[in-house]
């Protein structure tokens, strides 16, 4: 099968623990990625709130990550940057398009120079459109999970590609992480697409394999199948044993078949809708 997935925490988890992307203690290890025929994986360098140098966490990070995923030969590595706070001035965005980051998640959960986050009501700020229109120069999509109800619509009018990487659907389980339908329309009618996250407190059960299928039915209900991807967020939440690892990512597949999705929807959610997205940027 052909696997997209539009978030993983893996990059920080190497760097924090001096290991390679093929550990087996990995959930997105690239040892338990073989059996895919295709893999494309994106890769967020973290920067959590609250980090003293968050320029210096950044450039570490993603130089780490770049000198051991280099000869990595069945995954092709997509880099993001998960919490902008490394963007302390405009031209640093020049040094992520460098660097090759394909999109940007403006903040984690809390506030900071650009926008509030999701359990904060902040909104945009004046920087943070700023840091759009920069973004929107060098053709980074700006990823809409994490944001507050307020920034995130702010942040939608002002980006010229949009998209949540790792969100789950408010309708199917309220929590202030996952997306209304109103945002995903929003999402939706940009050509974004919304990555379902495996985490189980946003899917709203510790059963996940039952809980993904939930979320992408609402989102199929409301006529999105080529908006529906998957942002596992591997690495970067504890997961359901069901659902853990990229060798897990099979028993999903055939679950949602026996759900009777048929093989040219699997693979929309799976692989084209994602790759589509990122191929049009």
């Amino acid at each position: 099968m052909r696997y997209f997935d539009l978030h993983c925490d893996t990059a920080g988890v190497c760097y924090k623990k001096k290991i390679l992307p093929d550990d087996n203690f990995l959930a997105a290890s690239l040892n338990k990625g073989k059996a895919f025929d295709e893999w494309h994986q994106c890769y967020a360098m973290f920067v959590p709130d609250g980090c003293e140098n968050p320029q210096n966490e950044y450039l570490s990070q993603i130089s780490d990550f770049k000198s051991k995923i280099k000869n990595a030969d069945n995954v092709n590595a997509i880099f993001t940057l998960e919490n902008a706070t490394p963007i302390v001035n405009l031209d640093f965005v020049d040094v992520l398009s460098h660097d090759g980051i394909k999109a940007v998640t403006l903040t984690w959960n809390g506030g900071n120079d650009l926008a509030g986050g999701a359990y904060t009501d902040i909104g945009l700020k004046n920087y943070g459109r700023q840091v759009i229109k920069a973004l929107n120069n060098k053709n980074i999509a700006v990823d809409l999970s994490h944001l507050s109800r307020k920034s995130f619509i702010e942040a939608e009018k002002q980006a010229k590609s949009v998209f949540a990487s790792h969100s789950c659907c408010d309708k199917t389980h309220h929590h202030k992480r996952n997306l209304t339908d109103e945002q995903i329309n929003i999402i939706a009618s940009r050509g974004g697409v919304i990555g379902i996250c495996f985490y189980p407190d946003f899917l709203g059960t510790k059963y996940a394999l039952e809980g993904v299928w939930r979320h992408i039915y609402h989102l199929l209900n409301m006529g999105l199948e080529d908006n529906i991807a998957i942002g596992s967020d591997f690495d970067g939440a504890d997961m359901s044993a069901e659902l853990d690892g990229v060798d897990k990512i099979p028993n999903l597949h055939s679950y949602l078949s026996k759900r009777g999705l048929s093989a040219n929807i699997l693979d929309k959610i799976f692989y084209k809708n994602a790759y589509d997205f990122f191929t049009n940027l």
